[in-house]
C-alpha cells in the first residue's frame, strides 16, 4: 500500500519553483513579491486548507506586508508549523533562497491535507526574512542623494563598490566579535577613514543612527526576520500552543566536489551527528539540521524518518544544547533564518538547510536559478517533513 510520502511528486516541486522564481524585493519588485504571496495562498486553498493572511507593518516604511498561511485541523490544541519565506534579496531570482523551501512546503501541504491528522498543522510563508525595508530605503535614498548610486541601486564608481564590499566584510567581523551594530559601524568607518571619499563617509556616518540599539540578541525583528518575528509575537500574545517549527530554508543545492562544504569558524564538523554523509562533512551532499536546547525531540523525529528505507535522506544534525542567547553570542550564523524568533521564545524549532553560502556558490546572486537545484534531495526532504508531521500530529 505504501506510505503517504511515497506520493511526493518531483514535478510539483519543480513547477512551484518555476512559478515563483524571480526577484521579490520590497523596494524594487513589490509586485512580484505580492504575486508570490497570492500564488502560495491559491495553492494552499486548492488543497482544501483554511487560508488566512497575517498583516504587519515596519516602522518608518509606508506599506502593509503579509505573512500567508494555510491550516489543517480545527485549530483547537497544539499545532506544528512548517514554514518558509518568500522574499528575496535584490537581483536574486531566489530559486534556492527560498523557492526550494516554498516548493517543499506546498507539496507537503498537498499530501498532508489527505492524511486525516488528529492534530493541527499550519503552513506559513513569511515576508521580509531578508531585511528591514526601512533601513534599506534610507540607505538607498541617501546613496542616490549623494550621487553614489543610481535609481537601480547601482554604485556609480568602482571605488564606491569596492569600499562597500570592504565595509560589509569588516562589519561582519566586528559584529561576530561581539560588538553591537552601532559600535561596529563606527569602528568600521574608523578602519576605512583614509580610503573614504567625503560622500562615502557622509553615507556611512548618516546610516549609523538607524541601527542604534540593535545587538547580537535583538536583531531579529529589527534588521531582518521581520515577518517571522511579527508572527511569533502574535502567537505568543494569543497563547498559541506550538509543539514545534520546521523552518525550511535554502535547501536544494548539493555538490559531490571535494571540499565543497564549509562551516562557520565557531562550528566544527565533529559537533554533528551524521547519516549517509562523506567523512568529515567535506562534501556538500546532505541536509543540515540545526536545533537548540528545546528542539531535541523534534530533531529525533525528523532524523528517525530521514533514515527510513523509503526516504534515506543524508543529514548532519548539530547536536549542540544551546540556548538562543548562547547561539547569538557564540554561533550567530545558526540564527540566520525564521526559526530564530521561535528559539527566542523557547519554542522548539529546526532549521533545515543546505547551509546556504557555506556550500551554495550562487547564494544571493543573479545566478540563483532553478537549473542549479537537486530535485532528488528536495523530494527526500519533503518526504521526511511529511513523515515527521504525521508522527507528531496523530
Amino acid at each position: 500500500m505504501g506510505f503517504l510520502w511515497d506520493r511526493v511528486e518531483v514535478e510539483n516541486i519543480y513547477q512551484h519553483i518555476l512559478k515563483t522564481e524571480g526577484e521579490k524585493h520590497p523596494l524594487y519588485s513589490s509586485e512580484k513579491m505580492e504575486e508570490c504571496a497570492d500564488y502560495i495562498l491559491s495553492e494552499l486553498k486548492s488543497y482544501g486548507l483554511d487560508t488566512s493572511v497575517h498583516e504587519f507593518s515596519v516602522d518608518g516604511f509606508d506599506y502593509t506586508f503579509r505573512n500567508v498561511e494555510g491550516a489543517i485541523g480545527d485549530g483547537n490544541g497544539p499545532e506544528l508549523l512548517i514554514v518558509s519565506h518568500y522574499d528575496t534579496v535584490r537581483h536574486a531570482p531566489g530559486a534556492n533562497d527560498n523557492g526550494s523551501a516554498i516548493a517543499v512546503m506546498l507539496e507537503s501541504a498537498r499530501l498532508l491535507s489527505e492524511a486525516n491528522l488528529e492534530g493541527n498543522v499550519s503552513f506559513v510563508s513569511f515576508n521580509l526574512e531578508e531585511g528591514n525595508p526601512a533601513l534599506g530605503q534610507h540607505f538607498r535614498d541617501s546613496a542616490q542623494s549623494l550621487g553614489l548610486s543610481d535609481e537601480e541601486g547601482r554604485y556609480q564608481s568602482w571605488h564606491t563598490t569596492s569600499i562597500m564590499r570592504k565595509w560589509s566584510a569588516i562589519l561582519v567581523k566586528l559584529t561576530y566579535a561581539g560588538n553591537n551594530l552601532e559600535t561596529a559601524m563606527t569602528m568600521a568607518i574608523n578602519e576605512l577613514k583614509d580610503e573614504l571619499t567625503t560622500n562615502e563617509l557622509a553615507l556611512l556616518e548618516g546610516d549609523i543612527p538607524h541601527f542604534k540599539g540593535i545587538s547580537r540578541t535583538n536583531w531579529p525583528g529589527s534588521s531582518a526576520l521581520m515577518g517571522s518575528s511579527a508572527w511569533a509575537m502574535k502567537a505568543i500574545t494569543e497563547k498559541n500552543d506550538i509543539i514545534g517549527v520546521l523552518c525550511l530554508e535554502t535547501m536544494g543545492y548539493t555538490s559531490k566536489a571535494p571540499n565543497s562544504q564549509k562551516f562557520p569558524e565557531q562550528i566544527d564538523p565533529g559537533m554533528f551527528e551524521t547519516y549517509g554523509t562523506q567523512e568529515n562533512l567535506t562534501v556538500g551532499d546532505f541536509l543540515a539540521i540545526i536545533g537548540d536546547v528545546n528542539s531535541k525531540s523534534l530533531a529525533d523525529s525528523f532524523c528517525k524518518h530521514s533514515r527510513q528505507e523509503s526516504i534515506t535522506l543524508p543529514y548532519a544534525f548539530l547536536k549542540a544544547d544551546i540556548t538562543y542567547e548562547q547561539a547569538a553570542m557564540a554561533m550567530p550564523d545558526i540564527l540566520r533564518s525564521d526559526h530564530a524568533p521561535f528559539w527566542r521564545e523557547n519554542i522548539p524549532a529546526l532549521l533545515l538547510t543546505d547551509t546556504a553560502d557555506f556550500r551554495y556558490p550562487y547564494y544571493h546572486t543573479a545566478a540563483d536559478t532553478i537549473d542549479k537545484l537537486d530535485f532528488d534531495i528536495l523530494a527526500k526532504i519533503c518526504k521526511a517533513t511529511i513523515a515527521t508531521a504525521i508522527e507528531l500530529c496523530t
